[in-house]
């Protein structure tokens, strides 16, 4: 109800700023009195959305909902009603968003969800307009509140995942289920929308790369800390460091990238670098153009209010755009893709591998020969013993930039050998 809150306390504010005046003019809720104890007329409340698409005075409707079922029902028939929306849903969008927003064409009716992503800072906008003029490189954000907030809680007190999710789930960082949060699902929505407007590529959601923090260990959060990295649940959208020119297959113009990589995935970041600082429950995101070189935005990517800033912001330009006659492309991501997706195996990154190993002659030569047979190259090796690993050494290694594939072509086949205790750990370095 924080939407509604400031739209009520606030309306001449909002006036005076905007030059619209922004009339609350209906509640749906199944619990009307939630509406009703913020001051809302209870003749003004109604217990289902249906009732509302034909009322003439309604010209957006905000859905916050939640979910992919009702709340599509809840959208498409707002447009064909030929209303406007405003939408937090980041789940519907991604997943359901092609006949969305193709309606929305059809209808000229504007789609706004500026809250579906890093909640109240203004990244979407930022997006949209402020570097319209920039071709993305790349992009790199922290988008979940409660995987940070885990893991900057197991890099302070060195405590393990399954303490941290306890402790976040009971000062409500995260849900009695925090299954979409943890592995991963709520980023790779994020990473989706933000896909489709800094860099025009619709992610067919099912065959996102997606992994989450459900395995992270306190043991690899200490080492890779003493190492000089941080930790972090990372979406990464990152243009093909070759450029596919269109006679080889690209979409895009000769010379132009013409693929894109996408991935949800716990990142190591250089201990200096800005992202690494975010932490808590906080959002940082820091983008790449080639004009304006590197951005970075922090803030509240969640909460009653900061989610409402949002909402109302989306309001507030939705209204001015429907006033003044500023509905237009501008409002809709592509129709057709820029880029090809690239599939994960062609990532390349520097990578942490750590093994836990039995203490027998040419452990190392064996793992590193292994490595050197699919093209991987060490930069530098770390042991650590007991007081770290329970008896076993900790053999860590991290290598120089490889592709992906050839380091899970490795780590299948390290795997196998007979002194290792347990499977490896890898994790890729984001520089």
């Amino acid at each position: 109800m924080g939407v509604a809150d400031l739209l009520l306390e606030r309306r001449e504010l909002l006036a005076g700023r905007s030059g619209v005046d922004i009339d609350l003019a209906w509640v749906a809720d199944m619990d009307t009195d939630r509406a009703i104890n913020l001051g809302v007329p209870r003749e003004k409340t109604v217990d289902d959305f249906r009732k509302l698409m034909d009322k003439p005075d309604v010209d957006v409707v905000v859905e916050l909902m939640g979910g992919t079922g009702v709340a599509y029902d809840c959208v498409m028939a707002a447009l064909d009603a030929g209303k406007h929306v405003v939408t937090a849903n980041k789940a519907l969008l991604a997943e359901r968003g092609a006949p969305i927003f193709a309606k929305a064409r059809e209808k000229n009716r504007i789609v706004a969800f500026e809250a579906a992503v890093a909640g109240g800072i203004p990244l979407l906008l930022s997006l949209r307009e402020g570097l319209i003029a920039n071709r993305m490189q790349s992009l790199v954000g922290i988008v979940n509140g409660t995987c940070n907030y885990i893991l900057t809680e197991m890099t302070a007190k060195g405590i393990s995942f399954d303490e941290c999710l306890k402790e976040a789930q009971r000062l409500g960082f995260a849900e009695a289920d925090p299954s979409s949060d943890i592995d991963g699902k709520d980023s790779g929505h994020k990473l989706a929308l933000l896909s489709a407007l800094a860099f025009e590529m619709w992610v067919d959601f099912p065959t996102l790369h997606i992994e989450g923090i459900r395995g992270i260990s306190d043991v690899d959060i200490a080492i890779t800390r003493s190492l000089g990295y941080t930790l972090k649940l990372l979406g990464v959208i990152r243009t093909d460091p070759e450029p596919l020119a269109a006679e080889k297959g690209g979409k895009g113009e000769v010379g132009k990238p013409g693929r894109l990589f996408l991935s949800v995935h716990p990142g190591l970041l250089r201990n200096a670098d800005p992202l690494a600082a975010v932490a808590g429950s906080m959002n940082g995101v820091r983008t790449e153009g080639d004009a304006v070189m590197e951005s970075m935005f922090y803030g509240r990517g969640a909460g009653r209010y900061p989610t409402a800033s949002a909402v109302v912001s989306d309001i507030v330009a939705v209204a001015r755009a429907s006033a003044y006659g500023g509905i237009g492309p501008r409002w809709y991501p592509p129709q057709q893709n820029a880029y090809n997706m690239a599939p994960i195996e062609d990532y390349e990154a520097r990578y942490y591998l750590r093994c836990v190993v039995k203490d027998k002659p040419g452990v190392l030569g064996r793992i590193t020969t292994e490595l050197g047979a699919n093209n991987v190259s060490i930069a530098a090796v770390h042991q650590f013993e007991s007081d770290l690993v329970g008896g076993n050494a900790s053999l860590c290694i991290i290598t120089q930039t490889a592709r992906e594939g050839d380091m899970r072509d490795s780590v299948r086949n390290i795997t196998t050998m007979d002194f290792l205790e347990g499977a490896p750990t890898l994790l890729r370095i984001e520089e």
